[in-house]
């Protein structure tokens, strides 16, 4: 009986492991370009492509394009030390104050061949420290971080590991972290004014949580502001959420109406917290600003598109994405940091949801009632 005949036992390969075992190198597009690999290392690298004229950078570009070479990130990781990489953590991508300052933060990475990480910590102080270990471990060269706590333990963890960071939007107020905010309290100063000129006396401060520099210095200029106006009889009073979001703004606006029904004025901590208090006046049958004007913080987007466009305190965010990459390029770079403590100024932005109210006229001791008459006798002669 003929054996059936034994065939060759072939390992196939899969296409991934034939287009990387035929992956094109550094020395294919050099041969291609005509010049040494070095020349195609800094045609190809943002940080060096200055020393070599832009017509041999155009070359170089046009070989690795026709030669489909791509440069192998962990390999040059190996052999320098260094990824190329930058972590960011914010708190919520969906809140619309952070995605400007990611973008300018990428932007500027980018012009020196540099990735941006971003994560994501929804304020879990544990998901930040997490964050913080796992961005470590990848090997980022640097972190900008805007999510401190004033004084955050997580500080200790970047120190030990000896890694650049910078904080942005919040300041953890450590020696350690240089840091890029704007002027807080300084916003709630304007904003106070603003109320008191359009002839607002009641004015409330509806806060986010005082353990962020944020809510922490908004509070503390509503209060100075209040306080440099109590001669014209500015009263001030102030209740806080627990976080800077529209659900928080609205149960704050609603405790603080229930115990301040005086209210005439609200300055917010954020246009978030602006907004949850919005949607508590309408629910309530409120006018604003006919019954209640109100301030927000931030200028989000389409907040000058909602009724009442909400008159806002602008924060530049886009550059506080700027300024916080350019320091942390020159500490990954190793140069000297001249202002390692950035304060961008905030511009106030008047809209419709304030509205000026008649001062009452000033009462004279002619027009006391004959109570306020009785009593003012009755402390006389007790002195």
């Amino acid at each position: 009986m003929a054996m059936p005949k034994k065939t060759k036992n072939t390992k196939k390969t899969s296409p991934a492991l034939q287009e990387r075992s035929s992956r094109k190198t550094i020395i294919d597009v050099a041969k291609c370009a005509g010049v040494h690999w070095s020349t195609v290392s800094r045609g190809l690298n943002p940080e060096k492509r200055h020393l070599i004229s832009p017509e041999m950078i155009e070359r170089v570009e046009a070989c690795a394009k026709k030669l489909g070479y791509r440069a192998n990130a962990m390999a040059s990781a190996l052999r320098t030390q260094r990824s190329r990489t930058v972590g960011v953590i914010v708190s919520n991508l969906g809140d619309p104050v952070h995605p400007p300052i990611v973008r300018a933060i990428e932007d500027s990475f980018a012009e020196i061949g540099y990735v941006t990480i971003v994560g994501n910590t929804d304020n879990h102080p544990l998901r930040q420290a997490a964050l913080i270990e796992r961005f470590i471990q990848q090997g980022v060269e640097g972190l900008i971080v805007a999510t401190f706590e004033r004084n955050d333990p997580g500080i200790a963890a970047c120190v030990e590991a000896n890694i650049p960071v910078v904080a942005v939007f919040r300041d953890p107020e450590s020696e350690f972290i240089p840091s890029v905010r704007v002027d807080d309290a300084k916003a709630m100063e304007l904003a106070v004014h603003h109320l008191a000129e359009c002839g607002h006396r009641q004015i409330a401060h509806v806060g986010g949580p005082q353990n962020v520099s944020t809510g922490y210095h908004r509070y503390r200029g509503f209060r100075r502001a209040c306080k440099a106006l109590a001669q014209d009889g500015v009263a001030p009073t102030a209740v806080f959420g627990e976080a800077f979001t529209v659900e928080e703004g609205e149960f704050a606006c609603e405790r603080l109406l229930t115990e301040n029904p005086n209210i005439t004025a609200i300055v917010a901590g954020n246009d978030m917290l602006a907004v949850g208090c919005l949607r508590h006046l309408r629910n309530k049958g409120i006018s604003c600003p006919g019954n209640i004007s109100l301030v927000g913080m931030n200028d989000m987007l389409f907040m000058d598109a909602i009724a009442p466009a909400l008159t806002t305190i602008s924060t530049p965010t886009a550059e506080l994405g700027t300024q916080a990459s350019h320091i942390l390029i020159a500490m990954i770079k190793g140069t000297p940091v001249q202002n390692d403590r950035i304060v961008l100024k905030p511009v106030l932005l008047a809209r419709d949801s304030v509205a000026a109210i008649k001062l009452p006229t000033r009462t004279r001791s002619s027009d006391f009632s004959d109570a306020a008459k009785r009593e003012v006798r009755i402390r006389h002669r007790q002195s």
